[in-house]
């Protein structure tokens, strides 16, 4: 019986043993599988790992390539725009001058326009002059020619000159009566100017004269002019067309050396007086 038994434990550790031997071969087994499982996913994980890193590597160099061709593109849009903003400048400086060359151009023509204006008022004002002159020569024309008097042109004014020894005695103003018919003609002609001015200027010579009523020429010639005017305005001209001045020994035609020279500077001027506003550049004067 206990033979028997101990040959029963015996079969049953046996058994024992190689199920156990059995079941640790299986676990082993199953180890190594799941190893080599993991060995290849950890593989496969490694790989794509690998291939990840490679593309993010290049898609890396791409972006870097990209990068510079930005940097590269920005730097030259902000050198096109520096250059744009230089042209720009330059545009503008170009702009400012051109306007200050229209508006100096513009003022300029303004100013031409108005030299223009005034050179064709000069223009008409001269001939306006040169008609009345050639009017008034033609009036004067039989006097002119009967010696009666005299038409000059003397500094830069036109006059009719009468010799002092034709229309007064000597060192007296009273005027002689057949010189009074020819200078009521004149005054007849001076009347036709309206709107213009005379001025009868006596002249003496250089023979000195002291009396009570004359203490020098310069009496002497004034009053004789201040005759003159009396008996134009007799004959017909407006007061405010004459005046009358002396400009005694300092005005002389010819040198007081001899009688004849002295005769020729004893004389007496009607002066056909310029219009100020007739003179070149008066407006330009008078608007400085």
């Amino acid at each position: 019986m206990k033979s028997g038994l101990s040959i029963l434990v015996t079969c049953l550790l046996a058994n024992f043993t190689l199920s156990g031997c059995m079941m640790s071969s299986t676990h082993k087994q199953l180890m190594d599988d799941e190893r080599a499982a993991a060995t290849d996913l950890l593989e496969s994980a490694k790989k794509k790992l690998t291939k990840e890193r490679d593309e993010q590597s290049e898609l890396k160099k791409k972006c870097e390539g990209d990068l510079k061709t930005t940097l590269g593109l920005k730097q030259k849009i902000e050198a096109d725009l520096a250059a744009r903003g230089m042209q720009i400048d330059t545009l503008l400086n170009e702009k400012g001058a051109l306007t200050k060359e229209r508006a100096k151009m513009s003022e300029e023509q303004k100013k031409l326009a108005s030299q223009i204006q005034e050179l064709n008022r000069m223009k008409a004002a001269a001939e306006k002059r040169s008609a009345d002159y050639r009017n008034l020569l033609n009036k004067l024309r039989k006097m002119i020619d009967a010696g009666t008097l005299q038409v000059k042109i003397r500094n830069g004014r036109m006059l009719v000159q009468m010799s002092s020894d034709v229309v007064f005695p000597p060192a007296s103003t009273r005027i002689k009566p057949e010189a009074k018919v020819a200078i009521e003609e004149l005054a007849m002609t001076i009347a036709t100017f309206a709107g213009r001015k005379f001025q009868v200027l006596g002249h003496s010579d250089s023979t000195p004269i002291r009396s009570a009523r004359f203490p020098s020429n310069w009496e002497l010639s004034v009053q004789r002019a201040t005759e003159v005017v009396k008996l134009m305005v007799e004959a017909g001209v407006p007061p405010e067309m004459l005046s009358a001045a002396g400009g005694a020994e300092f005005d002389p035609l010819v040198d007081n050396e001899t009688p004849e020279n002295r005769s020729t500077n004893r004389r007496v001027e009607i002066i056909f007086m310029p219009k100020i506003d007739e003179l070149p550049g008066f407006d330009e004067v008078l608007n400085k």
